[in-house]
């Protein structure tokens, strides 16, 4: 399939004008670095059916940030490499389930390229960094294979973390990478110290996609009672969670569909776009939402993030989180 990328250069912004920029590194994949940080998007495009669309260009995407048109300053459709934090839930109920656990996180690292990222955080009644952000897979995949479940669930303080992370590696680097956080996990939080709408608060601020793989292996609970009610609270927010982010969230049954679910992901991964844009409006501490749409002739139903916080300007420029 021919390689789809487009820079997109002198973007209207009041201070000035955008420019994104492209190198090689030493294997020939294309590096992309903004001068100025943009709004960055990944997309997914569906048809009616769920089945992803390829091969659109820029001229078939409109984008809108409270209501108002934006002009892109980047857009790719295959080359932009990915970084993925694997937030996987080895608390001690998940111990039966370990080397199934192992063999699906293990298959999305095998699925990487060559340029991409991974990173392996382990949720317990602490949260643990075995491996950071590395292009070595091997060491991803060794970091995993050493996992082992015991104690309580700190998910939301696991999410918070790999979302900092995210966050700090944008700060300090320009080069346009996708942002993707995939949490598997098979029950309640019983040990953070981030709350709930922290988390959230943190994942309305990053420009990181989350998939959500809720295993959902429990026995039933009577309707109203203290657990049930805590798990639909739970279930809400994650599905809140992977919606505003632009991700997805999955519930397998049964350990044994745990494979078929990161395939899916990783599916997900190499059928999207990266798109961004600089606002025309200064920053100002808001919250502003964001549309895409697929414009005709093409066809399609466009997913991204709902949103991000545009952080107040400085010096003339625009950052935004």
């Amino acid at each position: 399939m021919m390689r789809s990328v487009t820079h997109l250069m002198g973007s209207l912004l009041m201070a000035g004008t955008v420019a994104v920029t492209a190198s090689s590194d030493a294997s020939g994949q294309d590096i992309f670095k903004s001068s100025v940080e943009m709004v960055p998007l990944t997309v997914t495009v569906t048809d009616a059916s769920g089945k992803y669309v390829r091969g659109l260009t820029e001229r078939d995407f409109a984008v809108f940030e409270n209501g108002v048109p934006q002009s892109l300053s980047f857009f790719a459709s295959d080359s932009v490499p990915v970084d993925v934090a694997l937030v996987l839930d080895v608390s001690g109920s998940m111990t039966a389930d370990m080397p199934r656990v192992r063999e699906a996180a293990n298959g999305l690292v095998r699925s990487l390229r060559p340029s991409d990222r991974a990173a392996v955080v382990a949720v317990q009644t602490s949260v643990g960094m075995p491996q950071q952000l590395t292009t070595e897979h091997e060491r991803v995949t060794a970091a995993i294979d050493g996992l082992r479940a015991s104690g309580s669930s700190a998910v939301y303080d696991g999410l918070y973390i790999a979302m900092k992370e995210f966050a700090r590696e944008r700060r300090e680097h320009a080069e346009v990478r996708r942002q993707v956080l995939v949490l598997l996990s098979d029950g309640l939080d019983n040990a953070s110290h981030v709350s709930a709408d922290e988390m959230v608060d943190a994942a309305r601020r990053a420009s990181v996609s989350i998939y959500i793989v809720a295993l959902t292996n429990a026995a039933p609970q009577a309707p109203g009672t203290p657990w049930n009610v805590a798990q639909e609270r739970a279930t809400y927010t994650m599905r809140a969670l992977a919606h505003d982010s632009g991700g997805r969230i999955f519930f397998p049954t049964a350990p044994t569909e745990l494979a078929a679910v990161y395939g899916a992901i990783a599916r997900e991964f190499a059928s999207q776009y990266d798109l961004g844009y600089v606002p025309v409006r200064p920053g100002d501490g808001t919250f502003r939402r964001i549309a895409v749409r697929v414009v005709a002739p093409a066809t399609g139903i466009a997913r991204t993030r709902s949103g991000y916080h545009a952080a107040r300007s400085t010096a003339g420029s625009i950052v935004n989180q």
